[in-house]
């Protein structure tokens, strides 16, 4: 047996990031609060916890009576959240939102202020998107597409001004299909290319692999949006692709396949993806 270990592998530079951020307030001896999951990955959600931070939903709830953090999700939150927590008296406010997710923030505040209308290609329910649309001008209309039909039925008169955006975790090929049939169809239309490249990066690698394995398990969190596009894009390649969370689903299985590839999502850290490896110890490993 042979086990390929993609080079692009464990957390992104953003959920990184936000990691440190939480586990620097921690090392200080503050409380941290996080508003929110910081992440889509239960494993290291339940580490943090361990750690000593606790999730709240609503800031109301949190004992102001003693200095405390309260750390902002990589997703991002509404505008009129981030507003309200900057007004918070005895409360550090910690910005964990990626910096690539705050960009695209930014983006849809300057643009839909000169009144550009915005289509953004995402997943309404995903909390990143959810923050998004709270950075839209009130003097304009904003769309949100899931696939490349919904931006044909679009209706929008030709000479209005649109903006053009992505989720950051999107797949990158469909929205480029997006932005060709909207590029042609509307004359005054302003593109940006939103998606991270280190997800990018992913997805061209997962592809290489998937060609190559007869088994690609996706290390990641099954309601993770990142990780379950890796699966989709796979599938186009390899009929054997199945997204595991611990090394616990590791089945009996898995080991009759000859090359198996190894892949995980964005908000997957390290330490999961090596207890997943460990599992096959028994076998030659190639990175």
């Amino acid at each position: 047996m042979k086990i390929r270990v993609a080079k692009n592998i464990g957390f992104c530079s953003g959920v990184n990031r936000a990691i440190n951020l939480v586990e620097n307030e921690l090392k200080k001896g503050n409380k941290v609060y996080i508003l929110g999951e910081l992440l889509h990955n239960k494993q290291e959600m339940d580490r943090l916890q361990r750690l000593g931070i606790e999730v709240v939903e609503d800031v109301s709830i949190i004992n102001t009576n003693f200095r405390c953090s309260l750390v902002i999700r990589t997703h991002g939150v509404a505008r009129s959240v981030y507003e309200e927590l900057l007004r918070l008296n005895n409360i550090n406010i910690i910005d964990g939102t990626c910096p690539i997710v705050k960009r695209n923030q930014e983006i849809t505040k300057e643009w839909t202020n000169k009144g550009y209308n915005v289509i953004i290609y995402g997943d309404p329910q995903h909390p990143e998107i959810t923050a998004l649309i709270s950075y839209v001008s009130p003097s304009v209309k904003s769309y949100i597409i899931t696939c490349k039909e919904d931006a044909e039925n679009l209706d929008i008169l030709e000479h209005d001004k649109i903006l053009v955006i992505s989720q950051t975790t999107k797949q990158v090929d469909e929205y480029k299909k997006i932005c060709d049939l909207l590029t042609t169809k509307y004359k005054n239309i302003k593109v940006f290319n939103t998606i991270c490249k280190e997800t990018i990066n992913r997805e061209k690698e997962v592809v290489e692999i998937a060609k190559t394995v007869d088994l690609l398990i996706v290390v990641g969190g099954k309601h993770s949006a990142n990780t379950n596009k890796l699966m989709t894009i796979s599938k186009n390649y390899n009929n054997n692709v199945i997204i595991v969370s611990s090394e616990d689903e590791i089945e009996n299985d898995f080991f009759n396949y000859r090359h198996i590839g190894i892949i995980s999502g964005t908000s997957t850290p390290m330490w999961q993806v090596k207890k997943i490896i460990e599992k096959f110890s028994t076998v030659e490993c190639k990175t």
